[in-house]
C-alpha cells in the first residue's frame, strides 16, 4: 500500500526537492531533542526531531488534498483524539464522474485508538463501519490510509475516498505562508538527508541493507509525487510535499534508532551471559 510504505520505517526514500514554510522558530518536527539512544560509537548522531504535536491539528478544519470533504479533531477524553466531524467526497455509485458527499461523523463524536509511533509520528486507528482507516499526525495535517482506498456507502450512493492527505484548503495558503514554507523547506530537506545518511551509515557493511535503503530512497520522490499532485495549489505553496518530507525525516530516524537498538541487543546479551566474576 504506496501511503503506508511512504511512512514504513524500514523504507528510506529521496530527499525532496519541493516548491514552496514558517518564519521564526522551527516547526515542531524540527526542535531538536537528544541524540537517539544506544547509537554506536563512531556513527552519524544527527539531531533528534519531535514528533508534530496533535495541537496543531485540533479544532482546524482539514480537507483532503486541500479541496475535498471535511475532518475535524477534536482532545478527547484521556488526552485522546476525537473526530468531531467528517464528511468524505466521493462519486456516485450509480453515475460514476458525479460527485457526491456522505457525512459520517455528526452530532456525536468518534474515539480514535492511538497505536503508538511505529513510523516516528503518532498513529492512530479509526473504526468506523463500513469505512475503517488509520492516520498519521503530521504538522498541521493527517495521512489517512486505507485499503481499499473507497468505501461504499451504498444507502447514498457514494463511493467515497478518505485515503490521502488532510489539510489546510489550498485556496487559503497566502502568499506570507508561502514565503514560510519555502524557507522551511531547507530545514526539513537536510534533516531528512541527515536521517537517510545516518541509516545507510548504521548499515555498516550489510550488502543486502544497504541496496534496499538506497533502492527504496530512490523511489521517494515519485511516491510524494503521487501523494501530492493532486493537493489544491501544491505547485504554488508546496505544504503537502514539505509535510511528507517531515514524515520522511521522521520515519528515517525511527528506523535508525530501531537499528541501533537492534545492534546494541546482542552486546548486552553476553554480558548479561558472562558476567565478571572475582575470587575472593
Amino acid at each position: 500500500m504506496l501511503l503506508a510504505a511512504l511512512l514504513t520505517p524500514a523504507s528510506v526514500r529521496a530527499q525532496l526537492m519541493l516548491p514552496g514554510a514558517l518564519q521564526g522558530q522551527p516547526s515542531t518536527a524540527e526542535k531538536t531533542a537528544p541524540n537517539p539512544t544506544g547509537a554506536a560509537k563512531g556513527q552519524p548522531k544527527p539531531a533528534g526531531l519531535k514528533p508534530p504535536s496533535e495541537e496543531t491539528i485540533f479544532g482546524h478544519e482539514l480537507s483532503r488534498d486541500g479541496f475535498a470533504g471535511i475532518i475535524v479533531f477534536h482532545r478527547g477524553s484521556g488526552n485522546g483524539l476525537e473526530i468531531a466531524k467528517l464528511l468524505i467526497a466521493g462519486e456516485e455509485i450509480s453515475h460514476p464522474g458525479e460527485q457526491c458527499q456522505v457525512e459520517v461523523v455528526a452530532g456525536t463524536p468518534i474515539q480514535t485508538r492511538f497505536a503508538g509511533r511505529p513510523n516516528g509520528v503518532s498513529h492512530y486507528e479509526v473504526e468506523i463501519e463500513t469505512c475503517p482507516f488509520s492516520l498519521d499526525v503530521l504538522e498541521g495535517a493527517v495521512l489517512v490510509t486505507r485499503t481499499p482506498k473507497t468505501c461504499d456507502f451504498r444507502a447514498a450512493d457514494c463511493r467515497a475516498n478518505p485515503s490521502g492527505l488532510w489539510g489546510p484548503p489550498g485556496a487559503a495558503i497566502g502568499p506570507d505562508q508561502t514565503k514560510q514554507l519555502e524557507r522551511e523547506r531547507g530545514r526539513v530537506g537536510s534533516a531528512m538527508l541527515a536521517k537517510f545518511h545516518a541509516l545507510l551509515t548504521s548499515a555498516g557493511k550489510d550488502k543486502e541493507a544497504i541496496k534496499q535503503i538506497a533502492s527504496e530512497q530512490a523511489g521517494f520522490s515519485s511516491e510524494r509525487e503521487v501523494i501530492c499532485r493532486n493537493y489544491s495549489r501544491e505547485d504554488i505553496h508546496g505544504f503537502c510535499g514539505l509535510r511528507i518530507t517531515q514524515a520522511r525525516a521522521l520515519a528515517l530516524q525511527a528506523a535508525f534508532e530501531e537499528r541501533t537498538k537492534a545492534r546494541a541487543k546482542p552486546a548486552r546479551t553476553r554480558r548479561n551471559r558472562n558476567p565478571r566474576q572475582t575470587s575472593g
